[in-house]
């Protein structure tokens, strides 16, 4: 009997583990990127295994507050404005998944995705030696005041009706777990599902690596076409290495993953929402735990390589420059709730990477509509690294048949 075999586009978090679960179900399997594993968003994200935020990334609460982000040009959200015509229809189509039905809808199904996140993660992760990454304490997340814990409340209780208890720490409690807490920090709220990796770059490497060691193929070079013969994708058209057939073909390809689905007629809104993050090796400052702050959005994450201050979400497109005034703004903010964080020195590093992220605040992942041998696996925002694993899996269980533990139809590519 022939081997099944599979090519995936995308050597990050998603693309490594759909290749790792296609593997364990007797795939012989080829990952393809133009750059090596780990080294794109997954490098730089702010390490949260984030499976306590279900609520969408924009919904009713959360629209009162964009217009006066908007206003800061280093503020949490921004727009390049030469490129709002190009990206109109994306936030148009947000503005619609902010009502809420859609909310309620999209809700329920990140909730769905959550389910096995630690789980899956650790079935990969012990297969690759790498496990003593996941750090099981509750991330933190920091209030200035009573008002600001209080416009929460409605998040909280929907996290709450889902089973995600959130414990409130009073100013002087927070402080007792994490003495490098400001006096300024007036409560805390344990996220009730939000644990973190040490080093998230490191963790999908080893994934790659595990594939390699059991007989995978992991090949660096850029996808300029796919070539199609019917019905089917036959083989990839590579800069380097020419022509590339192949079997069955799985796009996790991030940021860019549109513009292959594009080539097969299928039109997907996606936007590289661009984050940021300033990694301080001389921080001043020990946690051991992620932080979050409800003052300023982002997260600071306590990493082998230091403290990574991590945030934004910058639209300007795929190629425009990075701003790295952005990442400094990042120090600025949570210097505010840890006040013995060391100015930024020449061993300190800035980074920008592009998350894909969709306006229903939903990836997509299943199989392909317009061509017989594609599956999907992109579109996560800012829980790529979240359901990663996950949505690995559930690419596998769709193109071995295997019957899946959530219902798929939300994530379907043809919903735009």
């Amino acid at each position: 009997m022939t081997q099944p075999s599979a090519t995936i586009i995308g050597a990050g978090i998603v693309g490594v583990s759909a290749a790792a679960f296609l593997q364990r179900e007797g795939y012989k399997v080829t990952i393809v990127d133009r750059v090596p594993p780990g080294e794109e968003a997954s490098f730089g994200n702010a390490g949260g295994l984030a499976f306590a935020e279900i609520v969408p990334t924009v919904h009713p609460h959360m629209l009162l507050k964009i217009p006066g982000w908007l206003m800061d040009p280093l503020g949490p959200l921004t727009i390049r404005w030469s490129y709002l015509p190009k990206a109109l229809p994306w936030f148009l189509s947000l503005a619609r998944n902010s009502l809420p039905d859609r909310v309620k809808a999209i809700t329920a199904a990140r909730a769905d995705l959550a389910m096995r996140v630690v789980s899956d993660f650790e079935t990969l992760l012990k297969a690759a030696g790498t496990a003593d990454m996941i750090r099981l304490q509750d991330t933190l997340r920091l209030y200035d005041n009573e008002a600001q814990y209080l416009s929460e409340a409605n998040e909280r209780a929907v996290k709450k009706a889902y089973g995600y208890e959130m414990k409130r720490l009073s100013g002087d409690e927070a402080r007792e777990l994490e003495p490098a807490l400001g006096k300024n920090v007036h409560c805390g709220v344990f996220h009730g599902g939000w644990f973190f990796l040490t080093n998230p770059g490191r963790a999908v490497k080893s994934i790659a690596a595990e594939v390699v060691k059991n007989g995978g193929t992991v090949l660096q070079d850029e996808v300029v076409t796919l070539e199609r013969e019917g019905n089917r994708v036959s083989a990839l058209r590579l800069k380097d290495h020419g022509l590339h057939k192949l079997d069955k073909l799985v796009i996790c390809a991030g940021a860019y993953s549109h513009l292959l689905a594009k080539q097969l007629g299928e039109k997907v809104l996606l936007e590289a929402e661009r984050g940021y993050h300033m990694v301080l090796p001389n921080s001043g400052v020990s946690l051991s735990r992620s932080l979050t702050y409800a003052g300023k959005p982002g997260a600071a994450t306590p990493m082998e390589m230091g403290l990574r201050l991590a945030g934004s979400d910058e639209f300007a497109g795929l190629d425009a420059a990075p701003n790295y005034a952005r990442a400094d703004a990042l120090w600025t903010n949570f210097k505010t709730v840890l006040p013995d964080l060391r100015e930024p020195d020449a061993e300190t590093t800035r980074w920008m990477g592009r998350r894909p992220g969709t306006p229903d605040s939903l990836p997509v992942i299943g199989p392909s509509k317009a061509t017989a041998n594609v599956w999907y696996g992109f579109g996560h925002g800012h829980m790529g690294l979240t359901w990663g694993p996950s949505t690995g899996r559930l690419i596998a269980e769709a193109m071995t048949g295997a019957k899946t533990n959530i219902d798929m139809a939300p994530f379907r590519v043809d919903r735009f």
